[in-house]
């Protein structure tokens, strides 16, 4: 399957969105190809060398592969870490999906597979009345659903797929990021996911383990650029 870009969503912020979008990133350079990570709206980022630095677009930003400037993977970015339109609206800036739309169209003729990472979940405000969906629908993507599994994630991922696919995108697949070490009936839970999700588990990622060597890929096929 070629596809030129995925859209990485989840369950919630913090459920390990980045770490995945890093492992994908890893796994599709190692079959050889140019790839660019892309944050279209960061908010929580810290002053260094003159300019905002977040920490998720520097991780996206290591893992490429291909050197493209800063500022064209993120058009947006805010040094508060709150909800991006809160976040615009106090520097005054309207967040633009046309921007958003451009930046993406040139970063995308430089690669061959870019991997966007929305902010928080897929509902997210980011401009006015328009959401984080609406933004996928822009760009015209295919979604991966990262979800954080701990108590209510069941419920948190049957959510997020079913808005996905209501609106007419298709959900190549979700990931169960174990952001818990202890959480109670974990593998019921992913068992109960795994029958309940429309789109197939693709990758499971243990506790802890950012490394691209512990992730496990169920169906990394999925990926392959043959």
């Amino acid at each position: 399957m070629k596809q030129s870009a995925f859209f990485i969503t989840g369950t919630d912020t913090e459920v390990g969105k980045t770490t995945f979008s890093v492992l994908l990133l890893d796994y599709l350079a190692h079959q050889g190809l140019r790839v660019c990570g892309f944050k279209p709206v960061a908010s929580g980022a810290t002053w260094r060398h003159g300019q905002l630095e977040n920490d998720d677009v520097m991780a996206l930003q290591g893992a490429s592969n291909t050197a493209i400037e800063r500022h064209k993977i993120n058009p947006y970015c805010f040094e508060p870490a709150i909800a991006p339109h809160l976040a615009a609206r106090e520097a005054g800036i309207e967040i633009d999906f046309a921007v958003i739309h451009n930046h993406f169209t040139q970063v995308a003729s430089r690669v061959d597979c870019v991997v966007v990472e929305g902010a928080g979940g897929i509902l997210v405000p980011l401009a006015g009345e328009r959401l984080t969906i609406d933004l996928c629908l822009e760009l015209r993507l295919p979604v991966i659903i990262v979800v954080g599994m701990r108590l209510g994630c069941i419920n948190h991922a049957l959510l997020t797929e079913q808005c996905v696919v209501s609106q007419g995108l298709r959900v190549v697949g979700w990931v169960a990021n174990q952001i818990h070490p202890n959480m109670g009936y974990y593998e019921e839970n992913k068992a109960t996911l795994i029958a309940l999700m429309r789109s197939p588990l693709l990758a499971e990622i243990p506790y802890q383990h950012a490394d691209k060597k512990n992730i496990i890929w169920y169906k990394g096929e999925v990926f392959n650029h043959d």
